[in-house]
């Protein structure tokens, strides 16, 4: 699995840079699409060619899950509305991005599919990977860690600003674990929420390099990562080998 797992990863970045490489070059799409969003998602169907022998696949749609659950995936709007109320009661000072409002069509429209891309790979094909030998909570560490270090916007911010940035992507992947976990890593599902996610990051783009901002976002999603854990003991510190939604 370690070796599968390191071969996702590094096919990650070849097409995260690919990707972007070409973007910038060709100056063919704006700069706010993020045509690299989908490098996660192609390695990922790469690796079902590569190892096809293994018989791993991906659950783009369930007909059985409940509409209830689809509405657990907007969790990320209510938290973006509670992160922005947090943020009107600090001192920074709020500019709203011309830019962005400009090209806001650009970044609706854009979002859905950069979201797709990205929960091909990191959710439906890593995460279900690693649940496969590993308990919840642990898969749910790595994966954030993972995902967040492409994110190389922020890898400058220094050491302070990661450790929260960090606590922020392993607590919003335990919250997506809790809602995935006996869905066979729904695509649609996780999209949702990542879609969900980025939406609701509009609200706080002004403060989002901001280490005191992140303190509080990171902490109010770490208390919602950790109430799911103890509520959900069985799932995320137990190993489950009876979950007939998984499938390889």
């Amino acid at each position: 699995m370690v070796f599968r797992v390191s071969v996702f990863y590094v096919l990650t970045w070849f097409f995260l840079i690919l990707l972007g490489g070409i973007q910038q070059e060709t100056g063919l799409l704006p700069p706010e699409v993020g045509l690299p969003q989908w490098g996660p998602g192609i390695a990922a169907l790469l690796m079902l060619l590569i190892f096809r022998k293994d018989g791993f696949k991906l659950t783009f749609f369930s007909k059985d899950l409940p509409f209830s659950r689809y509405l657990t995936a907007l969790i990320p709007l209510g938290m973006g509305v509670l992160a922005f109320l947090l943020k009107s009661l600090m001192t920074l000072k709020s500019t709203p991005d011309e830019a962005l409002l400009n090209s806001l069509p650009l970044v609706l429209l854009w979002m859905p599919l950069g979201a797709l891309g990205e929960e091909i790979g990191w959710r439906s094909h890593l995460h279900k990977k690693l649940d496969m030998k590993m308990n919840g909570l642990l898969s749910s560490v790595i994966v954030g860690l993972l995902w967040m270090l492409i994110h190389v916007h922020f890898l400058g911010e220094g050491f302070f600003f990661l450790i929260f940035l960090a606590i922020w992507f392993i607590a919003q992947s335990i919250v997506l674990y809790a809602i995935l976990y006996d869905t066979g890593f729904n695509i649609l599902l996780a999209t949702l929420f990542h879609w969900a996610t980025n939406l609701a990051n509009l609200l706080i783009l002004d403060v989002i390099y901001e280490t005191s901002f992140w303190i509080l976002n990171s902490l109010l999603w770490a208390v919602l990562a950790g109430i799911l854990v103890w509520v959900k003991k069985d799932v995320f510190l137990s190993q489950k080998t009876i979950n007939t939604h998984k499938g390889k």
